[in-house]
């Protein structure tokens, strides 16, 4: 067969192919679309279940919630990962999943393998101590901190979770070594940081917040600006940290999809994302309202990328 016979032929089955794919994506959704949430039931699900309706309506084809647990987010990534890329199968994960899990864990999963559509959520994490300790604020830890390398212990879900790389960022950024106490989760640490087992834990709002009133401090939070949520209490950056340490959750689909389903999704989910009702939901239970388009997300999740492989290297859990 010829060199021009074979590019014909080439060409003809590509623009064939092209047809079929812009035909399918015109009938776009004609059936039910499967968001896969990598997290147990009650979690992160929580986030998207009330746009699940407003969602499917615009759509015309219900949006199914389904929770597929297992490795720290990664069986569920993993099950989009490998789906077909025809907009049925969508993930609404942390960036954790994507960026902290796979070196952790040595598994064939990374950002590279997703096509970002649309940040939903971000949440800075706390700080906190407890009322009575030596240290009333967040320059009194540090003071207390620099003075005694090793000193102040401080707890977390475990070696490699969210809260322990967070918190170990801050100690870089900070010049301070402290004394990593791993527990079974946060609300385990939280009963080692009242019972004076150790000084400090890291988590998210929505485990820290609701137990002030027995004895909590919050002394920082990490996001970029103050949280809606968090209204009173000071970032890094305003404590003298140039850090921001947050945990953003979006959407994604298989890599390969085609971009008139991401723009149609992203469209969805940025303008049902910014309704009142929506926000009011989402602070009630200590959560940030982010919206962030395709462009956007793909940006913050390189620049974490990035910088989750050099901590990983520097504690050497990679």
């Amino acid at each position: 067969m010829s060199m021009t016979r074979r590019g014909a032929l080439t060409s003809g089955a590509a623009l064939v192919l092209g047809a079929r794919a812009a035909r399918a994506q015109q009938g776009y959704p004609d059936r039910a679309i499967r968001v896969i949430v990598p997290y147990a039931a009650g979690g992160a699900d929580q986030f998207i279940r009330p746009l699940q309706n407003r969602i499917s309506q615009a759509l015309g084809q219900p949006m199914v919630i389904d929770s597929v647990t297992g490795a720290g987010g990664a069986v569920g990534a993993t099950r989009v990962k490998t789906a077909a890329a025809d907009g049925y199968t969508l993930l609404f994960a942390g960036t954790g999943a994507l960026t902290a899990v796979p070196r952790l864990q040595h598994l064939p999963l990374s950002i590279a393998d997703f096509a970002p559509i649309a940040n939903l959520i971000a949440i800075p994490y706390v700080l906190a101590g407890r009322r009575g300790a030596r240290f009333t604020d967040f320059v009194g830890f540090l003071r207390e901190a620099k003075a005694r390398p090793e000193g102040l212990s401080y707890g977390t879900p475990g070696v490699g979770s969210t809260p322990h790389l967070v918190m170990e960022s801050l100690c870089r950024a900070a010049g301070i070594t402290l004394l990593h106490v791993p527990y079974s989760g946060v609300s385990t640490a939280v009963v080692a940081l009242l019972a004076g087992d150790i000084d400090l834990v890291m988590g998210a709002p929505s485990a820290i917040m609701p137990l002030v009133e027995r004895g909590v401090m919050p002394l920082v939070q990490t996001g970029a600006q103050r949280s809606a949520v968090l209204p009173d209490l000071l970032t890094l950056r305003e404590s003298g940290l140039d850090v921001e340490l947050v945990t953003r959750f979006g959407f994604f689909a298989p890599k390969g999809t085609d971009t008139v389903v991401l723009d149609r999704w992203a469209g969805l989910i940025l303008e049902f994302g910014a309704e009142p009702a929506f926000i009011e939901a989402m602070h009630r239970a200590y959560n940030d309202v982010e919206l962030l388009d395709r462009a956007r997300f793909q940006g913050f999740l390189a620049a974490e990328d990035a910088a989750t492989a050099r901590l990983l290297s520097e504690l050497n859990l990679r």
